[in-house]
């Protein structure tokens, strides 16, 4: 900016400089230039359009104007608006992605439930007989063992590899180990209504998944040393708000 000041300055005085020494003429020049300060004018022609006086007050007009110039104070241009240079591409791409909105997470999947109610009853969950009933109220014999004790369950008879299937729709409460029954799954059914399989191979679910009646738990694995004599079986507990019931009262079941 100053430099910008002091060009047009020097542009002005050169033109008083020329208004002041009157129009060239190739063969008798009518100006001639300064070697020192704009002051030293050659004053050789009467036609001359100013007097020395008013050209000498003008060039001392112009050397006031380009002292202020240079004598501009920091404050004075601090006061200048600044010049805002534009976005560079990278900083436009930085911009655009900071202000396109962010797609939609996807819907969450509807939330099953499950409602069990004993009228509707169960499905058999393997094929096979009853080898051993459920007995709380009296002891029954297990031939492992070798003792007579209560039993929470029914065993049903099976084979390595055979599927095991939901005997109502659940959801998947618990998957584990357990030293007596093995692989087990625990599947909640709604209304306090709870499964569970043992003597698991790998189980093929996870806790939280919900399973349609009908739908492949897992397959039967070889019997855990608590079972060696009873054989291949599944275990089936079922109970009720935590205590043990019958699942056998709740399936319409007959043995071949």
């Amino acid at each position: 900016m100053l430099l910008g000041c002091l060009v047009t300055v020097s542009a002005v005085a050169g033109v008083l400089v020329w208004q002041g020494a009157g129009k060239k003429d190739e063969e008798n020049p009518r100006y001639a230039e300064s070697e020192g300060s704009s002051e030293q004018l050659l004053w050789n022609d009467e036609e001359t359009t100013g007097t020395k006086e008013e050209t000498t007050k003008a060039v001392a007009e112009t050397k006031e104007i380009v002292k202020e110039a240079r004598e501009t104070t920091p404050a004075e241009t601090e006061e200048r608006e600044p010049v805002t240079e534009a976005p560079t591409m990278e900083a436009r791409r930085e911009t655009e992605e900071t202000e396109t909105p962010s797609e939609a997470p996807a819907a969450v999947s509807q939330v099953q439930t499950v409602n069990f109610q004993a009228e509707n009853g169960l499905v058999w969950p393997a094929l096979g007989n009853v080898i051993m009933e459920y007995s709380m109220d009296k002891t029954v014999y297990f031939p492992t063992l070798d003792l007579y004790k209560c039993n929470p369950a029914v065993l049903i008879q099976g084979e390595v590899g055979m599927p095991v299937t939901a005997a109502a729709d659940a959801i998947v409460k618990v998957v584990g180990t357990d030293a007596e029954i093995g692989n087990y799954v625990t599947l909640d059914l709604g209304n306090g209504y709870e499964l569970t399989y043992g003597q698991l191979a790998e189980p093929q679910v996870n806790p939280g998944d919900f399973l349609e009646e009908g739908a492949q738990v897992g397959t039967l694995a070889s019997p855990t040393k608590y079972y060696v004599v009873e054989g291949v079986n599944l275990y089936l507990k079922m109970t009720k708000d935590g205590a043990p019931i019958d699942p056998l009262d709740f399936v319409d079941y007959a043995e071949d």
